[in-house]
């Protein structure tokens, strides 16, 4: 590696040698230096921001992303092979039956990625394909680096600031654009899909803390009943049955 006082010493004459190390340093600066003996090769991830993130054909990575597509190729390949009539059926049951249209940003979404269709057009032009010959055109096609589209909705970081703050809701579901949730909340329902069935009971009804548990087993073990006990209905049904014996009374 070369360094800053060999650069001194073979470049500056010997009346400047004789300068002081803060006016040394000044004239090493001012040398040309070899990039790469100062910095080394960093890799920055792919050049398209969330491609890693995106949900596309070309994220087949993970056994998720290829159970994905499996489902979505037997639900729209009943035959068992891809052909050029079933391939828009195929993207639009993959990307979760994205609407094509314009926002309210002023872009364009489509229902799939172009690029997705025209790839998967000329892999079934010969002939129809399988499931197995199709997962392993995509696998060449990540080693060649094909990258995902970007799923983008806005054109301006000025109209994506300006619908926040109005609150405006996006046209795609977080399902409809990643692979996988994003955030925490987002990991609640991600599976039960874009229209989640109703709920059965009350999931959401009032349950008894830790501590309250805690106290009431406190309560029972110093009296013999707890307060939650006696307002129960289990409670009645069994003071009514043996006329409180055996119930602290």
């Amino acid at each position: 590696m070369i360094s800053a006082t060999s650069l001194i010493n073979n470049n500056v004459s010997p009346a400047s040698q004789s300068k002081t190390p803060l006016q040394n340093t000044r004239i090493a600066r001012a040398l040309p230096v070899s990039t790469m003996s100062t910095f080394g090769v960093t890799s920055h991830g792919p050049p398209n921001g969330q491609a890693q993130f995106t949900l596309s054909l070309f994220n087949m990575d993970h056994p998720l992303d290829r159970a994905w597509l499996k489902k979505s190729f037997d639900t729209t390949c009943p035959t068992g092979v891809l052909t050029a009539a079933t391939v828009r059926d195929l993207l639009a049951c993959f990307y979760r039956d994205r609407v094509a249209g314009a926002t309210k940003s002023g872009s364009f979404i489509p229902s799939y990625p172009p690029r997705d269709a025209e790839f998967l057009i000329d892999l079934v032009a010969d002939s129809p394909k399988s499931f197995e010959a199709l997962l392993d055109a995509i696998s060449l096609a990540m080693d060649d680096n094909v990258q995902p589209a970007p799923p983008t909705e806005y054109i301006s970081s000025q109209l994506m600031r300006t619908d926040m703050e109005r609150h405006v809701r996006r046209v795609l579901a977080p399902q409809q654009q990643f692979r996988c949730p994003q955030t925490t909340s987002q990991e609640v329902g991600w599976e039960v899909g874009l229209n989640p069935p109703a709920p059965v009971g009350k999931p959401f009804h009032i349950r008894s803390s830790a501590t309250t548990i805690f106290m009431d087993a406190a309560e029972k073990n110093a009296w013999g009943r707890s307060i939650i006990g006696e307002f129960s209905s289990y409670a009645a049904h069994k003071l009514t049955e043996s006329g409180g014996f055996g119930m602290g009374i």
